[in-house]
């Protein structure tokens, strides 16, 4: 008998895919955008780029490290930071789908003014958004909406920053006035220069709370007037930035800040929930401007290998620069692909896509720095003039796999979330060894199992993809079995001190990065080739079948190494080095 869950019952599509569940109805047909809301994203961004053109000029802000105000405002009137805010607050009401076209398209044209708005809308005013009042948002949604005021989010601090439960800056309740007293020091934070709505995250200090510390933390919106100041609220100094270097980047320092009680967003002790939903709608859009970038540099690749000469011939067909190109296009359709499916979850309202935005960031971002560097290396000596886009692009890029959680959390992220829902499972199992001797035979039958490779794993195969890519279909399914089978071994063997094998934890997470992948990449196949047929969807076919192909030989590398691997080498080179407090084999022993 089936087991597998309708779309309706089903939370998260890789959540899912952990329990041994192909929730393919989330996933298939792909998502496809209303004619309507693409005329109306085609006229903004044609609008954006006019505006671009105009007043934002992207060297003189590289080299001058400030984004001018003027800009900022024109922007507000443009409506580019009202993108996601509904009609009815004054805002644009772009669905998921829309904005992240719209990131992807902002992004390129200046990485600066990506900040600006992306800081602003995607996690800046995303709490009011998600878990604001009607009161809070028909007060503050408006003025966010025009630009007449800019929001920040303010999460990291010099002790704490994926640590979110390391939090020290403290809220205290006054009753006589009704007023959250804030102290504390935020880092890092984008739009910090001159944002007017900060989104504050406090620790109420609470004896309740003693056990679980997220329960302590709060999300405050801080709001100065429209000079910019507050008492209590001071900014630093403008960071010096490898990139976004026309970004603003500072401290905030809370001393004795007073805020209305009015100003908490999403009740007490609700400000971990409240991040780490913002942060999952903001790593979807991140996805979306890597993809903009990746199409920017295949562009200028593209470009200079058919115009450039050696040997009488065009370096675009020397087969090494063949490589570089299809590797560039066909990772960024992959990458496109995921962000779109993922934005799709969102319009239609699944409630968890926490593990697809985070796979989208991590993908995304990586993909984006490899790409910028084969872009540059195609240029050749040209790629490492200034005069040039390339620099100005590596510098810009790099801080995308810092952003928003490092790509190592979110990898461990990605992994100990799947133990967790395979942890679930195995309670009976875990029961069964404390439980009577009857129930000997539940964990004997579980045992024999796994060591056999048998534990139950899907009810059905891919059943949505067309014929014409069966083959990938079915090596996704039969990897996916492998996959789920693996993480319940592991969770079986290591017990309680799974949580400390993150060695095992990154190829996890490389597993179901590229299990996703191949999904988004099979479903947009499968509609194009519905919608065109196989003679017109071949070329994306065949991206289909180079991915896939690709993406197979990592799966089985990763899944082997889970056993077979090199990690007390690894484990004992790092402690030789941290001992000597660097790299100790100098040939000539100095």
């Amino acid at each position: 008998m089936s087991t597998t869950k309708t779309d309706t019952e089903v939370h998260s599509f890789l959540k899912s895919l952990y329990k041994g569940e192909f929730a393919e109805s989330l996933v298939f047909p792909f998502p496809e955008v209303p004619e309507d809301v693409k005329e109306t994203v085609t006229v903004f961004a044609d609008a954006y780029r006019d505006f671009d053109a105009q007043f934002i000029d992207s060297e003189k802000i590289d080299r001058d490290h400030f984004f001018p105000r003027e800009a900022i405002q024109g922007l507000g009137d443009l409506g580019a930071l009202g993108m996601t805010i509904p009609e009815e607050y004054g805002g644009s009401g772009f669905s998921a789908a829309a904005y992240c076209k719209m990131v992807e398209v902002i992004g390129p044209l200046d990485s600066s003014a990506a900040i600006v708005i992306g800081s602003h809308q995607s996690i800046g005013l995303k709490p009011l958004l998600l878990f604001g009042t009607d009161e809070q948002k028909r007060k503050w949604l408006p003025d966010l909406a025009s630009g007449k005021r800019l929001a920040a989010f303010c999460l990291t601090e010099p002790e704490a920053g994926s640590d979110a439960a390391s939090l020290k800056t403290t809220a205290v309740y006054d009753p006589a006035t009704d007023e959250y007293v804030l102290n504390g020091t935020k880092q890092w934070i984008s739009n910090g220069g001159f944002a007017k709505f900060l989104t504050v995250f406090a620790r109420i200090p609470s004896e309740a709370a003693e056990k679980d510390k997220h329960r302590e933390i709060a999300c405050f919106a801080v709001v100065p007037d429209e000079s910019g100041e507050l008492p209590g609220l001071t900014r630093g100094p403008e960071e010096k930035k490898l990139g976004l270097c026309g970004s603003s980047t500072c401290q905030i320092i809370l001393e004795n800040c007073r805020v209305p009680a009015f100003n908490m967003i999403g009740g007490k002790g609700q400000g971990f929930r409240v991040a780490v939903e913002t942060l999952n709608t903001g790593r979807t859009s991140l996805g979306a401007g890597s993809v903009g970038g990746c199409k920017q540099m295949i562009k200028l690749a593209t470009e200079h290998a058919t115009q450039r000469k050696q040997f009488k011939t065009r370096i675009a067909d020397f087969e090494l620069i063949r490589e570089k190109i299809a590797e560039m296009t066909a990772n960024t359709y992959v990458l496109e692909s995921m962000v779109y499916l993922t934005a799709g979850l969102i319009d239609k309202g699944v409630p968890d896509y926490s593990l697809e935005g985070a796979c989208c960031k991590v993908y995304g971002t990586e993909l984006l720095w490899k790409t910028i560097n084969e872009a540059l290396q195609i240029a050749g000596g040209n790629g490492f003039m200034n005069e040039y886009p390339y620099g100005r692009a590596l510098r810009d890029s790099r801080v995308n796999m810092i952003f928003e959680g490092t790509n190592e959390i979110l990898r461990l992220y990605l992994a100990l979330t799947g133990m967790k829902e395979a942890g679930d499972v195995l309670k009976g199992v875990e029961k069964a060894v404390y439980s009577p001797l009857t129930q000997y035979g539940v964990l004997i039958g579980h045992a024999q199992k796994w060591m056999q490779g048998n534990v139950p794993a899907f009810d059905k195969k891919l059943q949505k993809v067309h014929p014409a890519l069966a083959p990938e279909a079915d090596q996704v399914s039969h990897y996916a079995s492998i996959f789920r089978n693996a993480v319940e071994t592991i969770v079986f063997r290591n017990g309680k001190k799974v949580i400390e094998r993150q060695y095992l934890h990154h190829r996890i997470a490389d597993t179901l990065i590229d299990l996703y992948a191949q999904v988004a990449t099979l479903s947009r196949v499968t509609a194009a080739i519905e919608k065109k047929g196989e003679e017109k969807a071949k070329p994306e076919i065949e991206i289909a079948r180079w991915f896939c192909f690709q993406a197979r030989h990592r799966m089985v590398a990763s899944l082997k190494a889970l056993d077979k691997n090199r990690d007390a080498e690894a484990t004992a080179i790092s402690n030789a080095v941290y001992e000597a407090g660097g790299y100790p084999f100098d040939l000539w022993g100095w």
